[in-house]
């Protein structure tokens, strides 16, 4: 049983009978009255949002995920298709449930499909990934004194912000949970 005192960003709990992934949560003690946590959370079957508050001390049971590895082959308009290493069977998922993951990865990209009771609910991306810069505006002598940013496109066509230095052709690392750059890759 995990306590309300133990919520973390990412965990998978049995809410009303169903998966849910807390996506956000604060502990808010008032001046008067029990104290409580606020959490967004996601329904693993929905995939909807909601905001709910529970008492402090409130306990959940957590749920079981069972993760198996798979490389990511490709997307088209309507899914994206990985191979599952274990049985060499292709399994596809609705581009709605994996459109915020596969901007980050390139086709053969090792990921972790994820199962709950034996339903494939998501995908599990790796936490940095290294992308090459394929559009960058110029940089002048001088820019990096600011320390400003700059919007690059990278091979995937995902769009971020990077500092002004980074230039096309450049391999960068990005954290894949806050979608923001790391570094320049060696």
């Amino acid at each position: 049983m995990i306590s309300t005192t133990q919520f973390k960003n990412g965990m998978i709990l049995k809410i009303d009978d169903q998966p849910w992934m807390i996506a956000e949560h604060q502990f808010v003690s008032p001046g008067k009255g029990g104290a409580f946590t606020r959490v967004k959370i996601k329904n693993l079957k929905t995939g909807k949002f909601v905001e709910r508050t529970f008492k402090s001390g409130e306990e959940f049971d957590e749920v079981e995920l069972d993760r198996k590895p798979a490389v990511y082959l490709y997307s088209d308009r309507r899914n994206s298709v990985f191979l599952e290493k274990s049985t060499n069977q292709r399994i596809s998922l609705p581009l709605e449930s994996t459109q915020d993951k596969i901007q980050y990865i390139k086709p053969n990209t090792e990921v972790n499909l994820v199962y709950i009771e034996g339903k494939l609910i998501s995908v599990d991306i790796p936490i940095k990934v290294e992308l090459k810069v394929i559009e960058a505006p110029p940089s002048f002598k001088g820019d990096t004194a600011t320390g400003g940013l700059k919007k690059v496109k990278l091979e995937t066509g995902l769009e971020i912000n990077v500092p002004v230095f980074i230039e096309a052709g450049e391999v960068i690392r990005i954290n894949t949970e806050t979608g923001e750059y790391v570094e320049r890759a060696n």
